[in-house]
């Protein structure tokens, strides 16, 4: 048997007025009602939903959760939109002052036409049931009843529209809007971001590599060495004309000059380039992610908790400051050729290796707590949660629900709170005490970072060097020598 088949796992991851004068309408409101029949069926829920959940969640899960089904539905619809709107957009520091914001947002978008739109035509709910109604079997009114009701969609939207302006990512026009609120142009954001960034051009400090690691929503990403050092870098050029909230940027910029950790991938420098683009230049790792080691090769408990305590660090670090990183999992660890392990994908620097082949409609809701979909008690403990899904990674090679589609998995997720771990019988005792304390769906009871840190399993952690043979063996399987 060969030194790398040693390590190799076999398993991949694979209602209408008929009157002729409409009005300006009041209290505009789609609010949804769900309720369960007898025969286990949710109603009140738009068609398009029902459609959607179509063999994902049974009947009888339907009848035993229903509350659940709906926060499913309008978090991964609400989810859905939002990406949608904001392609272009960058990822921002996320803080607990946020968290209310967002579901501000998720109550907002339930009483939106945008919940009631079927994803499979351009028809509204509301339309089709006008178009079953008794008022539409009199042909002779048709036309009329017709013109009226596109009237009233019409003024309908348009009601939900300033409604919403806050809420919406703004277009071009919407962003002059949001600029003049603050007072500021977009030039004016531009000189701004340009006095705090390096006025240099950064080829002087930078060579580029031929090697491109990829494109985000954001912008491209590319690698280069640090004249003089040869130290590796990534850079990212953020193309600023697609990015409508500049004050946002602007402050991200001076956190993350501030943000400073050996766990995190750190913010090195940044340059303006040809007037809108902004280069972003972060440290590289040459390990690769988490993911090739946990997907390729059996790791041994105490290379699990080198890699807890690591990243436990960084998430210390990160809640000490006020931020939620809200995305922990293997992907977004860094590994060196010593076994450095490092955090990245959070502010504005999401993404800055180009790794989104994971990505899905609603984000990644694999290693999403249950509260966030429920949002009850949502806070700083989602990244504990999320850490010991990746526990469950570096065990099974894979997170719970990963063959799942997204609805379903997120039913489950809150539904069933702590998953199944099949290798969990095989665990040291202290090792399910760890995963324990991290899957406790009630919050309260779920251990802090810094709580985790004092942890007797991590006091039996092997040496990060201890990583490297791991790394090199799936780079070798993955032909990424």
């Amino acid at each position: 048997m060969s030194f790398y088949s040693m390590f190799k796992k076999k398993k991949h991851r694979e209602e209408y007025n008929t009157a002729a004068v409409i009005g300006k309408p009041t209290n505009v409101n789609h609010d949804i009602h769900v309720t369960v029949t007898e025969e286990g069926v949710l109603e009140g829920l738009p068609s398009s939903w029902v459609r959607q959940i179509g063999t994902q969640i049974t009947k009888a899960e339907q009848n035993e959760n229903p509350e659940v089904v709906k926060k499913v539905l309008q978090y991964y619809n609400f989810s859905v939109k939002k990406q949608n709107h904001a392609a272009q957009e960058i990822k921002h520091i996320f803080t607990e002052n946020d968290i209310a914001e967002e579901s501000k947002q998720i109550d907002l978008y339930m009483k939106s036409k945008d919940a009631h739109k079927s994803k499979d035509s351009n028809l509204s709910d509301d339309s089709s049931d006008f178009e079953r109604s008794p008022l539409n079997q009199n042909p002779t009114l048709d036309n009329n009843l017709m013109q009226i009701k596109n009237l009233a969609r019409s003024v309908d939207n348009l009601a939900i529209d300033v409604e919403e302006i806050e809420f919406r990512k703004p277009s071009n026009s919407d962003d002059d809007i949001y600029l003049r609120r603050s007072g500021l142009s977009d030039d004016d954001y531009m000189r701004q971001i340009r006095d705090i960034c390096n006025s240099g051009n950064p080829l002087d400090f930078y060579e580029k590599t031929l090697k491109d690691l990829g494109s985000g929503a954001s912008g491209m990403v590319f690698a280069a060495t640090r004249r003089g050092t040869g130290e590796l870098v990534a850079i990212k050029d953020i193309d600023m004309s697609k990015q409508t909230k500049k004050d946002l940027l602007l402050s991200e910029i001076k956190i993350m000059k501030n943000f400073k950790h050996k766990n995190l991938v750190n913010f090195l420098d940044a340059f303006v380039v040809d007037y809108d683009h902004l280069w972003v230049v972060m440290e590289l790792l040459d390990g690769g992610p988490l993911t090739d080691v946990v997907t390729e090769t059996v790791m041994k408990e105490g290379q699990i908790a080198a890699v807890c305590h690591e990243v436990l660090q960084a998430i210390s670090y990160l809640h000490n400051r006020g931020t939620i990183h809200r995305d922990i999992k293997s992907d977004n660890v860094l590994l060196g050729m010593d076994g450095t392990v490092k955090v990245t994908d959070f502010g504005f620097c999401a993404n800055v290796v180009g790794n989104e082949q994971r990505e899905t409609m609603v984000g990644t809701p694999y290693w999403m707590a249950p509260e966030v979909v429920t949002r009850q008690k949502y806070g700083k403990k989602v990244d504990i949660w999320s850490l010991g899904i990746m526990i469950v990674e570096m065990l099974d090679g894979e997170p719970p629900y990963l063959r799942e589609p997204p609805i379903r998995a997120l039913y489950l997720i809150a539904a069933n709170g702590r998953p199944r771990i099949m290798r969990g019988d095989t665990c040291s005792t202290a090792l399910q005490r760890f995963i324990d304390r991290c899957l406790e769906v009630d919050v309260d009871r779920r251990a802090t970072a810094e709580e985790l840190l004092r942890d007797q399993f991590l006091e039996g952690r092997s040496e990060l060097r201890s990583l490297t043979p791991l790394i090199r063996a799936a780079k070798k399987i993955l032909h990424k020598n």
